[in-house]
């Protein structure tokens, strides 16, 4: 009696520890496959995709030091409940010179009616901004810029820890700096970086400080504006895995093959879209889900394609080129009624005339209102301008 007893007392010991390691094993297994928000402490170096929340953010090759990390707030209630706003600063290190700086910012919950834009995607005046998109709820643009921040600059939080750090490890650093920043959100989520790069990358030599970076100067300097426009044809492939990054899509072989730094891009003639496209194709070849044929044709296309960007779009003269269209038929419709009534060629033409140049300005300006009224119904969010604190905040041109 006593052993059957000891036997059913371990039975049901046993299937209790069981049933508790079953337990056990669904929660961290659920856990698991839930996206899970790394840290990134302080001096962490990273190379080819840098987690940021449950994104993730393509880095240009080279190793990059995490060099501060912080939160900031934003104070737009249409927004919602957004916890806070993660930000992180990276430093790419040459030869105790800091060469590049990147300011990463990343919504930490999903939102529900987007996010909006940059000032600097809003601007119309800068010769290196780029729209890939703006359509109700999603935002893809980057722009090219010059700006001026150095060891004394302020700026958010994380870059005072940032500033600590380069002075803990003795760290030089520039004042003028060419920057390039993307845009990327949709209806929950955004990912705002600036990479800003060392003039020094592009032409190999100290830049005098006190330098003129206004767009005129930049322009009339043929080393100055070769490195602009290398940055900007950098950019315009680069924001392609901003927003793989932002969907978390960037997979292994993005790791593996990091897209070259501008300065460097610019003599390889690297373009990151085609790059990645092939590396992917590449994959799925060697997975087996690409027949060898299709593979080789589709690689081929890949070769030809162009990254599709929107313009900015002018409502003003779309209406005018409307507006010129319909008049062209309409000013005879207008002098045959008008003969019509006073069998008069002279009165007939002046009634004609007279009727194209009124209702030609109230066209366009009718027109013009409609189209911006129900762009702005559609696209309401677009218009929306969300800007976080950035590293000094000063830009030169």
């Amino acid at each position: 009696m006593r052993s059957a007893h000891i036997r059913f007392t371990f039975d049901l010991w046993r299937r209790v520890v069981w049933l508790a390691c079953a337990l056990l094993a669904t929660v961290v297994g659920s856990a698991s496959a839930q996206p899970t928000r790394q840290s990134l402490p302080v001096g962490s170096v990273h190379s080819g995709v840098l987690p940021l929340g449950t994104a993730q953010l393509p880095l240009p090759a080279g190793q990059w030091t995490v060099a501060g990390v912080g939160q900031q707030g934003v104070t737009v209630p249409a927004i919602g409940a957004y916890g806070t706003i993660q930000n992180t600063i990276l430093f790419q290190i040459k030869n105790n010179r800091i060469v590049a700086v990147l300011e990463a910012n990343a919504n930490s919950i999903p939102v529900n009616d987007g996010w909006g834009r940059t000032k600097s995607c809003a601007a119309g005046g800068q010769p290196h901004l780029l729209t890939r998109y703006k359509s109700g709820w999603e935002t893809g643009c980057q722009f090219v810029v010059v700006t001026a921040f150095g060891s004394a600059s302020s700026g958010p939080a994380a870059w005072d820890r940032a500033r600590a750090f380069a002075e803990q490890k003795s760290l030089t650093m520039a004042d003028t700096w060419i920057t390039a920043g993307f845009r990327a959100s949709d209806r929950q989520d955004l990912i705002d970086a600036r990479f800003h790069f060392d003039p020094t990358l592009f032409s190999g030599a100290p830049v005098p400080p006190g330098l003129d970076w206004s767009a005129e100067a930049v322009k009339a300097d043929p080393q100055r504006d070769a490195a602009m426009r290398a940055t900007a044809e950098w950019a315009k492939g680069y924001d392609l895995l901003i927003e793989r990054g932002l969907r978390n899509q960037l997979g292994r072989s993005t790791g593996a093959r990091p897209v070259p730094m501008p300065h460097i891009a610019a003599y390889t003639q690297s373009n990151p879209t085609i790059d990645a496209k092939l590396a992917e194709l590449d994959r799925m070849f060697r997975d087996g889900r690409l027949n060898q044929d299709s593979y080789l044709a589709q690689s081929k296309l890949v070769l030809s394609e162009a990254p599709v960007v929107t313009p900015p779009t002018n409502l003003l003269s779309n209406a005018v080129r409307k507006n010129i269209s319909f008049r062209s038929f309409g000013t005879f419709v207008d002098y045959a009624i008008a003969y019509v009534v006073t069998a008069n060629n002279a009165i007939s033409t002046g009634i004609a005339l007279t009727i194209n140049s009124t209702d030609s300005f109230w066209f366009v300006l009718n027109d013009q209102y409609w189209d911006d009224y129900y762009a702005r119904l559609n696209t309401h969010d677009s218009e929306r301008i969300i800007d976080f604190i950035y590293i000094g905040g000063g830009v030169k041109a």
